[in-house]
């Protein structure tokens, strides 16, 4: 597996995410971003459920090392930066934040569409 930078510590997330715009400043064309919240509901058979939260299992760090090589080799993107949340988390608390640098913004969506689908899997 190619160097993957997932971290539960969000301001190492941001830190990570300037080192980059600096290391491959000239090679990467976007940097196509997604962050994610707790809503106060959940949707279960097409109908909104009133939510008090959600877990998640610390095994979700290894998860989405897969989850970001399979979408580094897919997508042909230059890196991918991801924090992510774990044990339980409140309403309104943050999930998860990815940030794909990308040469052009196709790859970087279709990138970043690719690796949040996978990571709900596990939600």
């Amino acid at each position: 597996m190619k160097n993957i930078i997932i971290t539960n510590n969000f301001k190492e997330f941001n830190k990570k995410v300037e080192e980059y715009i600096e290391k491959y400043k000239g090679k990467f064309g976007c940097i196509v971003s997604f962050n994610g919240f707790v809503r106060e509901y959940d949707v279960i058979d097409g109908k909104k459920i009133p939510s008090k939260g959600m877990k998640i299992d610390d095994d979700i760090f290894e998860k989405l090392k897969v989850i970001v090589n399979e979408a580094k080799n897919k997508f042909d993107v230059i890196d991918i930066v991801i924090y992510h949340n774990t044990g339980f988390l409140n309403i309104g608390d943050r999930v998860m934040s990815i940030a794909v640098f990308a040469r052009h913004r196709d790859e970087g969506f279709k990138a970043l569409e690719y690796i949040i689908k996978e990571a709900k899997k596990y939600h």
